[in-house]
């Protein structure tokens, strides 16, 4: 990735940001795209090798279908739901 990208933090969650003056100015993209592609499996998405992950907004990362061109979200994990998930692991 570009080191235009301003590297940012929220919730634990890392992410990358485009900067002033690009066209996607200010569209968060994580840093691990695997991560939401867990998150979204664990809230339930179908058949991932469909989808690609597109950009994070909202506490949501959204996905698009690589065949309908459809756009769908999925709520982040928050840090309470990650510990919990932590512990769970172990």
């Amino acid at each position: 990735m570009s080191q235009d990208f301003i590297h940012t933090e929220e919730n634990g969650i890392k992410y990358l940001v485009h900067p002033k003056g690009s066209i996607f100015e200010g569209i968060k993209i994580r840093e691990n795209p695997d991560d939401a592609f867990n998150n979204a499996i664990k809230r339930g998405m179908k058949n991932p090798d469909d989808w690609m992950y597109m950009y994070s907004e909202n506490n949501k990362d959204y996905f698009k279908n690589y065949y309908t061109r459809n756009y769908k979200s999925y709520p982040q994990f928050g840090i309470k739901e990650k510990i919990k998930n932590r512990f769970k692991e172990r």
